[in-house]
């Protein structure tokens, strides 16, 4: 009898703790200015990554929300620590490999190199970037060959936002402007300064597209069916109506400010 009431209470601690993990809640979290993918809407980060990252913890009941808590170096640092659980959207580096958990890839993103419309020169190959002066933004990676190649060859320097990087190029306080070519183009269409930039012919590199598991968060634990999962609405074509679906509504919210288009410093 006494070995029965002990089996029964075990089984009422399980049930209880995993009703306490149905009701917790994941939060999760990415890069204010690279829609589709993900982007800041008043408090709150949006796009293809949050909603993904919803579907692929749907099966395990778990709430998941989407905070803005300040620029992408930031939100990595929180995610670091544990404060944040996951990161929508994340290029692979092995420095980040020491902090987190990375799924399977489920998009490729092309990083190409902008300049100021009229201002172009020859590039092939990263060598004809050196001698020149760049900009990118702050915390973002470009995998792991270009980060070293950046830092030991060029000379780049960080901007806050995407805005600020494209005031750089227009003021002739840089002569190139590295970032992802759809986010990039996106960004140029909300500033209303389309007109005054172009792409280089060439692309810096391909990255992949990661969902980033805090290896501090307790939901790192996941992966194996967040990876089958994931495996899933990729080959059914979820992935890709997501980022069509959000790429549209960018589009839209863009369209609908055209009345007054933000613009960059000048």
């Amino acid at each position: 009898m006494k070995r029965y009431l002990i089996l029964i209470a075990v089984a009422m601690c399980l049930m209880s703790s995993n009703i306490a993990q149905a009701s917790e809640t994941l939060i999760a979290s990415g890069h204010p200015e690279y829609a589709p993918i993900m982007w800041r809407e008043n408090n709150t980060i949006v796009g293809a990554g949050p909603e993904l990252v919803r579907l692929l913890f749907k099966d395990l009941k778990v709430t998941v929300k989407t905070p803005y808590s300040g620029d992408w170096n930031k939100v990595q640092e929180e995610a670091k620590e544990g404060k944040v659980d996951v990161l929508v959207g994340l290029y692979m580096t092995e420095d980040r490999k020491a902090f987190f958990e990375y799924s399977n890839p489920y998009a490729k993103d092309p990083v190409t190199v902008f300049v100021a419309k009229g201002k172009g020169f020859p590039y092939s190959k990263w060598d004809d970037l050196i001698g020149k002066t760049g900009t990118t933004t702050v915390g973002d990676s470009f995998g792991q060959a270009f980060d070293r190649f950046l830092s030991e060859k060029l000379t780049v320097t960080r901007s806050a936002t995407v805005e600020e990087s494209f005031s750089k190029l227009l003021k002739g306080r840089a002569d190139y402007f590295i970032y992802a070519m759809y986010s990039g183009l996106f960004e140029a269409d909300r500033l209303g300064i389309a007109n005054k930039i172009e792409l280089l012919p060439r692309e810096v590199c391909v990255e992949n597209w990661y969902i980033g598991i805090s290896k501090k968060s307790p939901y790192a634990k996941y992966l194996p069916q967040i990876n089958k999962k994931l495996d899933e609405l990729i080959n059914n074509g979820t992935v890709d109506r997501l980022i069509e679906k959000y790429g549209s509504q960018y589009r839209k919210s863009i369209a609908k400010k055209k009345g007054s288009p933000a613009k960059a410093k000048q």
